[in-house]
């Protein structure tokens, strides 16, 4: 949708709410910080309009959901997260953006969802993770919601990221994985583990040894070779929460490694073995 015609739909209920006061906020003050230029600005202007509803202030703060800038889309989201009725107005317009393949729109509208925690969009954003096409902002930003809501009905958008061509969003994906809520298995991350990307394969173990996934133990052992020290060193934190015994002449010889940071982990992780 437009941004005009949200504009229309918020501020004619807007007109309809009563009114709250500020915290030391005003539509003036979000006005020039916009201007501005500042994000930092106009996070704090927004923020300090928690409790202030005005026509004014509606209409800007639907502008900036649809800012360039996430941490501006995200205040934004959080400020219509206040108010339930204007935020369900405008989750049902950002729903239906994520219908079509515009992957500005579909940036926009997964992280209003996200950030007010809309869990009837997780079908919308499912099938957006599945359009072609799609910038990595776009994608990152299915990723961002399907964290943000927390639910395992945001599986199948995270499985779908974490075979993305696009290093980053494997990654936001992998991490994203282990703060859904009832999360029982590790196991999706686990093939990641033998990822191209030094920081994926970083990120995987430590969702691998968080979750105590003992299918990834074998995996972590070969990692402790990687040539990434980060890597390396993920790696034996992990198989330290796993606490296998099997694992002992693994760590054994990562005690030993030319990394002061791996022989450390290496070491505490082998007291952790039983």
């Amino acid at each position: 949708m437009k941004t005009m015609t949200k504009l229309a739909a918020v501020t004619l209920l807007a007109l309809s709410s009563p009114a709250f006061a500020g915290k030391g906020g005003s539509a003036d003050l979000i006005r020039q910080a916009v201007t501005s230029g500042s994000t930092d600005a106009i996070v704090a202007e927004v923020e300090k309009t928690e409790g202030l509803m005005c026509e004014d202030c509606v209409q800007m703060v639907t502008n900036l959901t649809q800012d360039n800038r996430y941490a501006v889309r995200e205040v934004a989201g959080w400020w219509f997260a206040k108010r339930p009725a204007l935020r369900d107005m405008l989750a049902t317009q950002f729903e239906d953006d994520l219908n079509g393949n515009d992957s500005i729109r579909i940036r926009n509208a997964a992280d209003f969802l996200g950030a007010t925690v809309t869990l009837t969009a997780l079908p919308q954003l499912r099938a957006a993770i599945t359009h072609g096409g799609l910038s990595t902002d776009a994608k990152l930003a299915l990723v961002r919601a399907a964290k943000a809501l927390a639910h395992t009905g945001g599986n199948p958008i995270l499985q779908t990221a974490m075979g993305d061509s696009d290093a980053s969003v494997r990654a936001a994906a992998v991490v994203a994985w282990r703060d859904i809520l009832g999360q029982k298995s590790a196991q999706p991350v686990v093939a990641l583990l033998a990822d191209r990307d030094a920081n994926v394969r970083a990120q995987a173990a430590t969702v691998i040894g968080g979750m105590t996934e003992m299918s990834g133990r074998a995996q972590l052992e070969t990692l402790l070779t990687d040539a990434d020290p980060f890597v390396r060193r993920n790696a034996a934190w992990a198989l330290g929460r796993l606490g296998q015994e099997a694992s002992r002449a693994a760590l054994t010889t990562a005690a030993n490694d030319a990394s002061s940071i791996v022989r450390g982990v290496a070491k505490a992780s082998l007291a952790q073995l039983h």
